[in-house]
């Protein structure tokens, strides 16, 4: 249980529970049972559990491969069958699943071949189960043996699940099922074995003695496919997570067990029905482990029925009839989630298969040609199976995904006009959106679910038949997103849509659900003709519509490409839907540009090259009489908008020191006039004049306009923390170009219809003195901004440059948008100058380190008991590893926990790696200092951005914070 429970990924748990559990049967019970051979290949297993553990993404494909996993005894059984095929000690060359049986002559199914593996001198036949059983016995009762072991549901005894073990065993002896195994794997020895695990915990049916098992345990009602490896809950509350399956998305929550025990009546008092209850203890770095469980079965529990002495199943007569209104339970509301009902009729046992025919409706190898009935076939056989849980579709899927290469290889073209036929003759007999079952044989299954242009197998398209499933997609017979999908898989050449066709396909796509909407946003993207008219009621229609919750943000963020001007629009209705995440992730993405004004067919060198307009002055500023002509020109030109650049050493890919190059030149440009400040000179002989030229920048009165000017703002502060300390705020009012194109020399091309040369960017821009064409080429930089601005303005023939470039304050208002910084150094550098310790912020060289303990500071929050939050901000040695419970120990809190990226940036505002113990954001954060580090001399903690070191003694951080000395340092493992 240890050894399962230290394990992160909750399949890879119940994979290692599945294995390391001990079996509910001796090999007394008259059938061989399935175990690894030795000590060596339990290691060899154990080792390979912990390397799937890092990486589970195999193990995840595979589950979410097989059709039924959201049923506990289909998840069993697919891990099973993972571990077999892949396990490190079988040595498995190929399998064989879910063969359906028939009883005798009947093609009644009575039955299945689960699960044959073909080793190198064997076909092993596994049968497997994993089941739960009550100890029903008692010191009055006679003897009753295996039938005294009861279900926790009555649906049978253990005796009846042995019974039913051996008839399923069995099979391997029809000479139906040998030859068949001989013809699909060879001459081999065949051996059956029987696979069943189940879990060792209580039961009760006393609420109240389940409360009080164990003092300070959390307790959690678990879902069925929660039921195999033991439970691990984290965060704060504590809730138990789960994987991204059916089934398995919900955390389950944890709670005290008054809580608990109130639900659990409530329960009961609704639906008599079993449930299965975990106990969690606190570990180590904050996480709930799971203690015992057991089930709380209802009062009316009575397992006599099934202590017969002989083999006894039984079924729910609610399964047959229909079902009473009963008032939902809060965990009966979602069928075979947490419980089913209690059984109370009595079950026919199954035919034997000693005599067992093998029938599959698809030979395991397709030996005529594949034909369109084939595919339409699969299709409606797969959508059966998927409902019934039936896991045959997937040796479907791999018999016919294999014969679509095949015939692709054998005629290229043929598999999309099979996938044509198959469409028009399933329109009638199917839903739309069926098809996907059609699309899936087209992909690798390692590539489900990336995007269908990025999956690795090529089909080469028949062009009337990639126009037939067009137009069926266009016409409703199939999902229209799912069309676009087959084009794109056939490599189908797009043509163009005129705008009367687009308007006249959007008025019928609004009158349709919004799944066709969105195919036709994808259809005429790829046509290249998803425009939309500024201020139409029919773009307004197709935005409202699109943007309703849940909003899909692909789509959107699709339309945003292609018709730009409409993102402002979008953004505020999603806000006004509530969707504020997603429109934030709208608004960063896209920005808000305006449409390509220029249809740039040519490739960027053939455009002509854009050139500063000769009027423009171009002056360089590198001394404080230079800082006083830019001060009287902000002054006299009131509100401005100011276009902003800025130039560094650029980082060569060596050392570790990528961030750390300071600005060396900061462009600003009006439309009349650029000034290139030179950033070392001016901190030499002007620095406070640069401050209180860059507080005016960053103040209301301007409107600064940049190519990713966040980044430009970030390496200033970075660069001279001290400088923009008073100058920096939260927010900053600001126009970002940067949404419409990946760079600056592609904005200019596609709006401007000229070139922006760009050779001199990488140059060396620490070196003086700068060459001329290194100022032009700055300037440039700078200036082409506000022309690209006013570009985004003007809705006619664009005009000269220089008339661009002079868009008025109050015209660029209306693209502004409030861009929040995080404080940074900045927020370090302010705090140290009101504590006049400014020289304690500098840059961590190599050969001082020797001279300073090196520290890391660990953002984390804190839970009190009463609930409430609190920030910390825990220091520790660089290479040391924090403990959570000796922090909540030092705290006297509930629990604590690392901060969240989000909390970071909300409440401490500096990036992870480089906070410090100085200077968060309001409310202030308790510092935890590690005990020994109290008697070090000087201590180099995180000054708020990458580069920068706060070097203080301890005392001084304890004096300057709400500081605690406390041990909180994890001991080293011997």
């Amino acid at each position: 249980m240890e050894t399962t429970s230290g394990l992160q990924s909750k399949v890879v748990r119940d994979l290692a529970w599945l294995i390391q559990a001990p079996p509910v049967l001796s090999e007394h019970a008259g059938m061989q049972l399935l175990a690894l051979p030795d000590a060596a290949a339990e290691r060899a297993t154990q080792d390979w559990l912990v390397s799937l553990d890092q990486d589970p993404q195999e193990l995840l494909s595979a589950l979410g491969a097989q059709s039924g996993v959201r049923r506990l005894g289909f998840y069993a059984a697919a891990l099973t069958q993972f571990w077999l095929e892949n396990g490190p000690s079988w040595d498995t060359r190929r399998s064989l699943s879910a063969v359906p049986l028939s009883s005798g002559r009947s093609r009644i199914t009575a039955g299945q071949l689960k699960l044959v593996c073909l080793r190198p001198r064997e076909a092993l036949h596994v049968e497997s189960s994993v089941k739960f059983f009550a100890d029903a016995s008692s010191e009055e009762a006679p003897d009753l043996g295996t039938s005294s072991y009861v279900g926790p549901f009555l649906h049978e005894n253990l005796a009846w699940r042995l019974a039913e073990a051996r008839r399923k065993v069995t099979c391997t002896e029809s000479l139906s099922v040998q030859d068949f195994l001989r013809r699909e794997l060879g001459q081999v020895q065949l051996r059956s074995v029987y696979f069943l695990k189940g879990s060792t915990g209580w039961y009760t049916t006393d609420i109240s003695a389940a409360l009080n098992l164990t003092p300070g345990a959390r307790l959690a009602v678990l879902p069925k496919l929660f039921w195999l490896g033991p439970a691990v809950a984290r965060g704060d509350p504590p809730v138990i997570l789960g994987e991204d399956l059916p089934g398995q998305q919900e955390a389950v929550a944890t709670d005290w067990p008054d809580k608990v025990r109130q639900d659990v009546e409530e329960h009961f008092g609704k639906v008599q029905s079993a449930l299965l209850l975990c106990e969690l203890m606190p570990s180590t770095d904050g996480l709930w482990v799971e203690h015992s469980r057991g089930f709380v079965l209802p009062p009316v529990w009575d397992p006599t029925s099934l202590m017969t002495g002989q083999p006894q199943g039984m079924k729910s007569t609610a399964e047959h009839e229909p079902s009473a209104p009963d008032a939902p339970s809060k965990w009966s509301n979602q069928r075979r989630k947490y419980s089913e009902r209690l059984a109370d009729t009595a079950r026919q046992p199954a035919p034997s298969l000693a005599d067992a025919g093998v029938h599959i409706a698809v030979p395991q190898r397709l030996s005529e040609d594949l034909t369109a009935q084939h595919l339409t076939s699969y299709v409606l056989a797969a959508k059966s199976a998927a409902r019934k849980g039936d896991g045959s579709r997937i040796q479907r899927k791999r018999l016919l995904h294999g014969a679509v290469q095949e015939s692709e290889a054998a005629t290229p073209g043929s598999v999309c006009r099979l996938v044509s036929e198959a469409l028009q003759q399933l329109v009638e007999v199917s839903h739309p959106s069926d098809s996907h079952f059609l699309l899936e044989l087209l992909v690798k299954p390692s590539e489900v679910g990336l995007a269908v242009r990025d999956c690795s197998l090529t089909f080469e398209a028949q062009p009337c038949a990639a126009r037939r499933i067009l137009d069926l997609g266009i016409a409703g017979g199939v999902c229209l997103r799912l069309a676009v999908k087959f084009a794109f898989r056939f490599q189908f050449s797009w043509d163009s849509v005129d705008t009367a066709s687009a308007a006249s396909l959007f008025e019928a796509a609004l009158a349709s659900d919004r799944s066709r909407l969105a195919g036709l946003v994808e259809y005429l993207a790829a046509c290249s003709s998803l425009t939309l008219p500024v201020g139409s009621e029919l773009s307004t229609a197709i935005l409202q519509k699109l943007a309703l919750p849940p909003a899909d943000f692909a789509v959107l963020d699709l339309l945003c490409q292609h018709s730009p001007e409409h993102t402002m629009e979008l953004t505020d209705i999603l806000v006004s839907h509530g969707q504020l995440k997603l429109a934030r992730k709208i608004e960063a993405r896209r920005g808000d540009g305006s449409a390509p004004r220029v249809a740039v067919h040519e490739s960027p060198e053939e455009l002509p090259e854009i050139r500063l307009p000769a009027e423009v002055e171009v002056s360089l500023i590198s001394d404080g009489c230079g800082l006083d002509a830019l001060l009287q020109h902000l002054a006299e030109a009131g509100e401005s908008v100011v276009g902003m650049d800025a130039e560094w050493k650029p980082w060569e890919g060596r050392g570790s020191d990528r961030g750390g190059s300071p600005v060396q030149l900061l462009q600003l440009a009006w439309a009349e006039v650029v000034y290139l400040l030179d950033m070392p000179a001016l901190v030499a002989d002007a620095e406070l004049k640069l401050v209180q030229l860059l507080e005016i920048l960053c103040s209301p009165s301007c409107i600064l306009v940049g190519f990713n000017l966040e980044g430009d703002l970030r390496q200033l502060a970075d660069s001279y923390p001290w400088l923009m300390s008073g100058a920096w705020r939260s927010t900053i009012e600001a126009v970002e170009m940067s949404g419409t194109s990946a760079s600056l020399d592609g904005l200019c091309a596609s709006v401007l219809g000229l070139r922006l040369e760009k050779s001199q960017q990488r140059s060396r821009w620490d070196l003086r003195p700068l060459s001329a064409q290194q100022l032009a080429y700055a300037a440039l930089d700078a200036w082409v901004l506000l022309a690209l601005l006013g570009a985004r303005d003007s809705h006619l023939e664009l005009p000269s440059l220089r008339t661009l470039a002079s868009l008025p304050y109050g015209h660029a208002k209306r693209f502004t948008r409030r861009l929040e910084l995080d404080g940074g150094v900045c927020a370090v550098a302010s705090t140290l100058a009101s504590l006049s310790q400014g020289k304690a912020l500098q840059a961590l060289v190599r050969e001082h380190r020797s001279q300073v303990v090196v520290c890391k500071t660990l953002a984390c929050v804190a839970t009190l008991a009463a609930g409430a939050r609190r920030l910390c901000l825990a220091v520790l040695p660089e290479s040391a590893e924090m403990s959570l419970a000796q922090l909540t120990s030092s705290l006297g809190c509930a629990s604590a926990r690392l901060a969240s990226t989000e909390e970071l940036r909300e409440h401490f505002r500096q990036p992870r790696g480089s906070v410090g113990p100085i200077g968060p954001a309001l409310p202030k954060a308790t510092v935890v200092l590690h005990q020994p580090l109290a008697e070090n001399s000087l201590l180099s903690c995180g000054g708020g951005s990458p580069g920068w070191h706060l070097n203080l003694s301890p005392q001084q951080l304890q004096d300057w914070t709400d500081c605690i000395v406390a041990p909180i340092v994890a001991p080293i493992a011997s």
